[in-house]
């Protein structure tokens, strides 16, 4: 094959998993880029700010507004690293908490609607195949 179709084809259904996740986290108040970070927070517990970044995958002037904007909403709570002050820690507060145990179930479910698709070793061989080419 000499053509790129299949970047297209993985644009296209990467764009209708934003499409669809954005369209649900909007109707919390929340944009895609604050649930992907409340996501990673939920996930990994406190981490400091690059490891979010490196988590959430937008630019660092981006994620400072996005903390910020959670942090207003008291869904997060900034600190600084008791071993590096230059650092700060990012952890989810218990009104975070909350929400991300009420909403990333939801999530779940109406991202494996999609992904049920699949059978189980399409979705493994599926992932290999996007490391393959994803991965440097």
């Amino acid at each position: 094959m000499k053509d790129l179709k299949t970047i297209t084809i993985l644009f296209r259904a990467v764009d209708r998993f934003q499409s669809e996740i954005s369209s649900s986290v909007n109707e919390m108040g929340l944009s895609l880029t604050s649930f992907m970070a409340l996501e990673a927070l939920y996930h990994k517990g406190p981490i400091n700010v690059a490891q979010l970044q490196s988590k959430v995958l937008i630019a660092n002037s981006s994620l400072s507004y996005v903390i910020e904007q959670l942090e207003n909403k008291d869904l997060i709570h900034i600190e600084s690293d008791h071993h590096d002050r230059r650092r700060r820690v990012c952890s989810l507060t218990s009104k975070g908490m909350q929400i991300m145990n009420e909403v990333y179930p939801k999530h779940v479910r109406d991202q494996r609607k999609r992904l049920d698709r699949l059978n189980h070793d399409e979705e493994i061989e599926l992932q290999r195949l996007l490391k393959k080419i994803g991965l440097d």
